[in-house]
């Protein structure tokens, strides 16, 4: 097959645009500027990185050089930019085919991988193992993942602990996937395990409060030699357990223990085991991959109590009852806790997050993580990584009139848990951000294009620029329909009848990520992340999340309430700066030490940012807020939402810290200038309590807001080296269409459609000494605008779609001819209206392919001569259109119309449209018949597809012309 050109579309320009500079005075007149060449609004170069990648699943590794080639072959004629090899365990009736982890067949089968890769421009990243978490058999227990074991008793006065201290509970099997406990092959063999070393062993006077260390007069047999004094007597006993959690999906060879993320020499032993194997040099290899944490029950590491003296500064044991019972004041409690977090957080990023991006690079190798669901800061953890990554669970995002339906928020989501990876790489100066894409997006088999590009996109507008898709299993040739397949995936493979048409996203993406991977980010508005707040929650700020409530510390933070509802309010302050167009990104309290200050904003080694932003934070570390102090003493400018800081975290030293703390708030509030505002040095802060809005605070700075977001459109702004870039997103239900300013200045503006992969001049006029720029979106449309700062554009003005409300139906009668699918091609026939496929009948409820379809419609001369654009209505899923024997392009995504430019005549016109429908009914129909092969490899997210409803397929119309009211 030859490859297709997937990065060029032949419709028209179907959206208007409009934009404006905004000037600060009350006059500003029309610069004069000179005129940009022809090809300024020309797309970024494409290269592999600005193509989509995909997840590349080996299922048991039973892989084949052909197969491979064959795979590459088509990822690349496709418009994928490269793969990221995800070795997992095995499908069942392959066993025979599977190569070892590692091994040296498998070894040859990654070079072939690289060099047929190398051979269609593909980039190839790898895991750093085999499936997810670091582990496998080279992990011995005493290197695996730690938990803490505790055992209580009481006493009175005078008694004495008859039994030996010792655990009684057991490791935890249950933590094996539950999906292969039927399968004990699949498992390691284990030694009998150690007894749990005592860690230490806490009295506590359950009236009083007094607490005496009995950990030395623990003898070897376990015999604790004390009698309890006067008082009632709780014994609080910690071991050093261990969670015996396997690592996810693991393939043949791979399969072992996870490693201890808090360990140093896990870790190492770990890398070295990977490293030695793979060899010292790149192997053709961007980037090693980590994917999100999935730590159940991980709370512990056998030196966590002298780690915590190092980085607390106090010691731990005389607290053990306040972090694994109900002893002390509440109060002491949570400062406890939160100090034994954030050790955790450190040891993480000491021990695994930054050592292995330094490990890897001393090897050539690139770094990407998921930094959710660690039990760390996520702000540093992202940000340890060369190319930090977030992901995107399913969920219905659009409530959009005919976008189907599906399980999830009925508004579409802020993207605060997205931007932690962002924001940690605009602010550390790293040039791609990635995302796993559309995983669980809708159910196997479900998904379609148009429901993918507008989930897309809003990952776009939090600063996403790097999609990799969740994603592709490999498949061998011999593998019966839909060929084999993996949990949470969207199934994007040759045999899905939409793989054909795959290109027209593939190339949108690589249209709109060309514009994104360029220049810089233009946020400037720095908002503080107040983790201590979290930390400082009896559940750390899980909420909901919690995977097990009675555990604490807790640290598998898998759910995003912790961001919705933070305490400090940060949630709904960073939600109103979306919704009004603030630029923005968070900030930790580590990466925000590295800023400096000066009348302009705050700068570190890698950007500017007008102002820092603080959202309703209460407990602060003294140095932050001696930073903070610092930068606006500088001649920076710092907004509070809210009150100031009112207390600190932690345990050590709190009255000399307190102190500190309210000697700074003092200071910040010395000289009132203001309302709300106060002078500190060259700079001023502003707090918010004193009624001045957020708004009201950053419009004195000089952080630009973007207008255009007030009418619900989704704004993120980028800078280019004669301007900025604009990316906009209609994640509404109605239509946009008005004219815009926008926050920066500019003379002239480019529109570039990334859909329809055509651009011209946008258009603008002047008001009120501004320039305007109209933009007109339909819902789930998005539009980038090029704005230049000094030069004017000679492009040709780009086509708006303006609707005059004339309109001329196309009602058939339709042939409809079953060409490409199965399990067979129903037959032809004729329809009087438009239905699915599903109220045909039998055969075409069971059809999963492409179905041609054909009339002819009679216009006269005055309406040959009209401005139209063909609506096709409702398409299930994507519909490649010819009008008189012309291709006018694939209607894909929303709002499905396509412009008709001149090819419409007097008389008769022959309309052909070929369109496609999801895998879904075919897979459903093979459930019914007993004859799907869904391994225990797949599992489903609702319900199993024997009990699927039918999804409605073909096209549904109504078909119309819709004229436009001129250009």
């Amino acid at each position: 097959m030859r490859r297709r050109d997937v990065l060029r579309g032949s419709a028209a320009l179907a959206v208007s645009v409009a934009v404006a500079r905004v000037g600060t005075g009350t006059a500003a007149t029309r610069p004069v500027a000179a005129t940009a060449p022809r090809g300024a609004l020309g797309w970024s170069p494409f290269t592999a990185e600005t193509r989509p990648w995909t997840r590349w699943w080996w299922l048991g590794s039973a892989v084949t050089e052909d197969g491979l080639a064959r795979h590459l072959r088509q990822f690349a004629d496709v418009g994928f930019g490269g793969v990221e090899i995800q070795p997992i365990y095995e499908a069942q009736g392959y066993e025979d085919r599977v190569l070892t982890y590692l091994g040296d067949d498998w070894l040859a089968a990654l070079d072939a991988t690289t060099r047929h890769a190398g051979e269609h421009g593909l980039g190839v990243d790898l895991t750093t193992g085999s499936g997810w978490t670091f582990g496998g058999p080279w992990i011995s227990p005493e290197l695996s993942a730690g938990r803490a074991l505790t055992e209580f008793w009481e006493l009175g006065e005078g008694q004495r602990l008859p039994a030996p201290v010792r655990t009684t509970q057991p490791p935890h099997p249950d933590l094996l996937d539950e999906e292969l406990l039927s399968r004990p092959d699949l498992r390691p063999p284990m030694d009998p395990l150690p007894e749990p070393p005592l860690v230490a062993l806490v009295a506590t006077e359950k009236t009083g409060g007094d607490t005496v260390d009995l950990t030395a007069r623990v003898g070897a047999d376990g015999t604790l030699d004390w009698t309890a004094p006067a008082g009632h007597w709780q014994l609080t006993a910690v071991f050093s357990g261990l969670v015996l959690k396997r690592v996810e999906r693991a393939g043949p060879g791979g399969k072992g223990l996870m490693a201890n993320y808090f360990d140093a020499e896990s870790i190492q032993h770990h890398l070295e085991n990977f490293g030695t194997a793979l060899g010292e040099g790149p192997r053709g290899i961007r980037a090693l991959f980590h994917d999100s944490f999935e730590l159940e029950r991980t709370d512990w590491t056998r030196d966590a109590v002298a780690e915590f003296a190092r980085l607390r500064g106090y010691d731990l044991v005389p607290h053990l009852p306040e972090v694994f019972g109900d002893a002390g004041t509440e109060d002491t409690r949570s400062r406890v806790l939160s100090d034994v977090r954030e050790t955790f957080s450190d040891l993480f990023l000491e021990r695994f997050a930054q050592p292995w991006t330094e490990w890897s690079e001393a090897r050539g190798w690139q770094t990407r993580n998921q930094a959710h669901g660690s039990p760390a800061h996520l702000l540093d953890v992202y940000g340890a990584a060369d190319i930090p990554e977030t992901e995107f669970l399913g969920g219905q995002i659009l409530p959009i009139p005919g976008l189907r339906e599906g399980a999830g928020p009925a508004e579409p989501p802020v993207s605060l848990v997205w931007r932690c990876a962002s924001s940690p790489a605009h602010v550390l100066g790293k040039r791609l951000v990635g995302a796993e894409s559309l995983t669980w997006r809708d159910e196997h088999f479900h998904v379609s294009l148009s429901q993918a590009k507008p989930t897309l996109d809003l990952l776009f507008t939090a600063g996403i620029n790097h999609v990799v898709f969740h994603g592709t299993a490999y498949s061998p040739e011999d593998a019966p329909w839909p060929g084999l397949a993996f949990y949470a995936a969207t199934e994007l493979q040759p045999a899905n009848p939409l793989w054909g048409d795959l290109p027209e996203l593939t190339g949108y993406l690589t249209r709109c990520q060309s514009v994104l991977q360029s220049g810089e980010h233009d946020n400037d508005v720095l908002v503080y992340f107040s983790q201590h707040d979290l930390w400082a929650e009896t559940d750390g700020g899980l909420g909901d999340g919690a995977e097990d409530p009675e555990l604490t510390p807790d640290f598998t933070w898998q759910g995003t309430e912790w961001m919705y509802d933070h305490p400090s309010g940060a949630g709904a302050v960073a939600r109103e700066l979306e919704r009004r167009g603030w630029q923005f990104d968070w900030v930790s309290d580590r990466q925000l030490a590295g800023f400096r200050g000066s009348r302009s904003g705050v700068r570190n080694d890698h950007g500017h940012y007008a102002v820092v932003l603080v959202p309703g934070t209460r407990l602060m570390p003294v140095e932050t807020l001696e930073r903070l102090h610092d930068l606006a003493a500088d001649g920076a400018t710092v907004v509070f939402a809210g009150e100031l800081p009112s207390d600190v975290p932690g345990l050590a030293d709190l009255d000399a810290r307190r102190a500190r703390l309210t000697e700074l708030t003092d200071a910040l509030r010395r000289r009132p200038s203001g309302r709300g505002s106060y002078r500190v040095g060259r700079g001023r802060i502003v707090v918010t309590e004193a009624g001045v809005s957020v708004d009201d605070a950053l419009n004195t700075t000089d952080a630009r807001r973007e207008p255009i977001a007030d009418s619900g459109l989704r704004v993120l702004r980028r800078t280019h080296d004669e301007g900025r870039h604009y990316f906009l997103v209609n994640a509404t239900a109605e239509r946009v269409d008005d004219w815009f300013p926008l926050g920066t200045p500019a003379v002239s503006v480019g529109a570039l459609d990334a859909l329809r992969d055509t651009h011209g001049r946008a258009r603008t006029r002047w008001s009120r000494g501004r320039l305007h720029v109209r933009v007109a979106l339909d819902p789930g449309e998005s539009l980038i605008l090029r704005t230049f700062a000094r030069r004017r554009l000679a492009d040709p003005v780009s086509p708006v779609f303006a609707p005059s409300g004339r309109q001329r139906a196309i009602e058939g009668p339709w042939t409809l001819r079953f060409r490409e699918g199965g399990p067979a091609l129903p037959a032809e026939r004729t329809l009087t209206e438009l239905v699915s496929w599903t109220d045909l009948g039998e055969a075409e409820t069971n059809f999963s392919g492409t179905g041609s379809y054909g009339t002819s419609f009679e216009l006269s001369t005055a309406d040959a001569h009209r401005t139209w654009e063909l609506d096709l209505g409702d398409v299930r899923e994507c519909a490649r259109v010819r009008l008189n024997g012309h291709d006018l392009g694939t209607a894909w995504a929303l709002p499905f119309r396509l412009p008709v430019g001149d090819l419409l005549r007097a008389g008769r016109n022959v309309l052909e449209l070929d369109v496609t429908n999801l895998a879904a009914n075919r897979v459903r129909d093979l459930a019914r018949r007993g004859e799907l092969q869904a391994n225990y490899y797949l599992r489903w997210r609702t319900t199993p597809p024997e009990q699927w409803e039918p999804m409605p397929s073909g096209l549904l119309g109504p078909v119309r012309l819709v004229e436009s009211r001129g250009r």
